[in-house]
Order: C-alpha cells, then structure tokens, then sequence
C-alpha cells in the first residue's frame, strides 16, 4: 500500500513538474525572459516610478475594460524585423482574453530606433492600423527624437488607453472558480473522509471502493470537461492521497482535528474573501507559523520533560550546552536587545537537536523533533501575466526615429 502510494505521488510530482517546466519555456520565448509582467523594460531606460506608475495604469484598464496591454523595451530585435518579432512576441505571451483577442503589444527596439504597435484580433476595429500609425509618429516618435523615452512611451500607453476605453468590448467576467479544481478538491476531501472512517473502522472497504469508483466518473465527466479521460487518472490519485492522509493522521487524534480545523479555517477566509478584501498573508500564514512555533516549542518542554526524568545529570548538561550556544549566537550577532532576542530561537533549535539525542546511550531511545516550516506567498496581483488570447493577423503599425 506504502509502496503504491509512494509511486503515485511520485507520478503527480513528476507531472506537475514536467507541466511547469513546458509552461515556463512557453512564456520566455522568443526574448528569454519570463512574460509576468506588464512593463519589461530590457536597456533600463525606464526609472522606477514610470514602471510603477505605466504597470498601474495597465492593471487599471485590465480590470476596466479586459484588455491587456503590455509594453516592452528591447536593445534590438537582431536579424528578425521588428514585426515579425512583436507578432512572435504577442503570441508567446498570449495577450488579451481567450475568445476576444483583445490584446495590444507596444515594443520598442531602442539601439534599432524602430518602434511598432501590435493589435490583436479583438482590437482591430477599435486600434485600427491608421490609428496605431498616428500614435507612433505624432505622440511616441517625437519625444523619442528629443531623448524622452518615458514620456514617449507614456504618451503612447495614453493614447492607446483612451481608444481602448472608447471600444466597444465584452464586459469583463467576474471572478469564478474552475470546475476542474472544484473536482480535485472535492475528491480530496471525499478521499480524506472516505480514509477516516477506514480508520475508524466505521465503514467496510468493499463499501468505499464503490463509493471511489462512483465519486471518479461523476467528478471526472462533471468537472474535468474536455480533459475528463485524464481526469479517470487524476481523481482516484486525489482520492488516493486524501485518504492516506486523513487515514494517517486519525491515528493522532489531536493532529487529526488540528488539521480539519485548518481547512475549515481556510475555506471561511475563501468565503469571506468574496464579500471583502482578505489578506491570507495576515489571517492565514501567521496564525499558521505561530501554531507551528508554538507546537515546537511544545515539543522542546516534552523532551526536556522526559531528558530529566530520565537522567538528571544528562538535562543539566544539555541545558548548559543551549545556554552557551545562547551566549555565543547573541555575542556573534552584536545587535543589543534585538541581537538577544534573535538569539533566543536560534538556542531554542539547537536545544532541540541536542535534547532530542535523550536515551540513545540508554537504549531507550525517544523520537526527537523534526522541524516543519511555514510559508505563506501574497499573490495578489492585479493582472495575470497570460489572458488566453495572443491571436494577431499582423495588425498594428511600425515607426522609427
């Protein structure tokens, strides 16, 4: 069973890292660095603030109107015409939203001196050529000839912004959830209560099967769409982890209930966040590494616990030895207070190393901690760097200076 599970996590972790690894070199051709951004600015022209302030103003008409506009800056587009290179490039980073195409890719070749404005599908009635070749010579050239390539490529973003305002686009969707991950995440937590009431020796396994087998062809012609042969694959191995999981952790009754509470915790910040603005970074990972910092350090007092039971003479060492490994890390950092404070997790890690060896001499030996770590990642940015779209029939215009 071990060994079965162990294979199948295997396979999802080598999936899912040959799908990042695809994904990642979609996204850096043909310039090779990775399309996330709005403004990449490749000859450091551009100060940080009209990087700031163009990366605002781009964020802003996304989520007004759905169009995407991006703008980079380049030394050269080498043999390639600037043309060809923008429609390549646009292509690549897949402007605009699936279906509408409504996408806009202003590059600039600055030791080429070239310039061009690539309009998708969506947009070509709204930026036509004509307007498009107008921006270029009357508001970006100009300043450019003058050495003003912030306020060149500003002015363009302006013009650009005010057609796009003007255009006649589909509305822009909500904010839904996919029906692919409602699938996975409802095997999981089927998969996790199916594996409790294993271990709690509640329901029998033939009963369970059945219920798996049923719950992957519901889940996988309900959720999966298009890709629902694939999915025959991925919800079992849900079910599968789910189950292991939860079967496992029901052997630790508290850590049981300290793991669903979680979740739950989790699902209600996922509700609230419809309604307001939550920040998972505050109501989220802090409350989780406290636990986990406090769950260590409950661990620490359990081992000291048991080491002087054990062996008085062996607890009076040790503590000895985490009080000097305190002096030593507050002495080395040379901070005053906050060096001290700093120096406090430090011994306390060191501590539970060294009181985690408790009993090896003895032949009795008792488990030592093993550190977990916490991470939270804020990724609350405005605008996704790929819409679906990047679809461009050439339309668009060119310029120098």
């Amino acid at each position: 069973m071990m060994l079965m599970l162990r294979q199948s996590v295997l396979s999802l972790l080598a999936l899912v890292f040959a799908s990042l690894w695809s994904t990642a070199q979609a996204d850096t051709l043909p310039i090779g660095v990775a399309l996330d951004k709005r403004v990449i600015d490749l000859t450091n022209t551009l100060d940080a603030g009209s990087v700031l302030r163009l990366k605002q103003q781009l964020a802003d008409l996304e989520q007004r109107k759905g169009a995407q506009l991006a703008v980079l800056l380049v030394p050269s587009t080498g043999d390639t015409g600037i043309e060809d290179y923008a429609n390549q490039l646009f292509r690549a980073w897949k402007l605009g939203r699936k279906d509408v195409d409504d996408g806009i890719l202003l590059v600039v070749a600055k030791e080429d001196r070239t310039v061009r404005i690539e309009v998708g599908y969506g947009l070509e009635g709204t930026v036509t050529d004509l307007l498009a070749h107008r921006i270029i010579e009357e508001r970006i050239t100009p300043a450019f000839r003058q050495g003003d390539f912030a306020g060149g490529v500003q002015q363009g973003v302006d013009a650009l912004t005010v057609l796009v305002d003007g255009g006649d686009l589909p509305k822009v969707a909500g904010p839904g959830i996919n029906p692919q991950i409602i699938a996975v995440l409802a095997a999981f937590v089927l998969g996790g209560l199916i594996g409790a009431l294993l271990a709690a020796g509640k329901v029998h396994w033939r009963k369970a099967l059945i219920v798996a087998v049923a719950a992957t062809l519901l889940l996988a012609l309900l959720g999966g769409g298009r890709e629902w042969p694939m999915f025959l694959f991925v919800i079992p191995l849900t079910l599968l982890i789910g189950g292991a999981t939860f079967g496992a952790l029901w052997q630790l009754r508290p850590l049981f209930y300290g793991v669903v509470g979680l979740l739950v915790y989790s699902a209600a910040l996922g509700v609230a966040d419809r309604y307001v603005n939550v920040s998972f970074i505050h109501w989220l990972a802090w409350p989780l590494a406290v636990l986990v910092v406090l769950g260590l350090y409950l661990l620490l007092l359990m081992i000291m616990r048991h080491t002087w039971r054990t062996s008085r003479t062996g607890f009076v060492v040790r503590l000895l030895a985490a009080v000097a490994v305190y002096g030593v890390a507050g002495w080395m950092l040379d901070d005053g207070r906050d060096g001290w404070l700093l120096a406090f997790p430090i011994a306390s890690f060191v501590a539970l190393i060294i009181f985690g060896k408790v009993g090896e001499g003895s032949g009795s030996g008792s488990g030592g901690g093993s550190g977990s770590s916490s991470s939270g990642s804020s990724s609350s940015s405005s605008s996704s760097s790929s819409g679906g779209g990047g679809s461009s029939g050439g339309g668009g215009a060119s310029g120098s200076w």
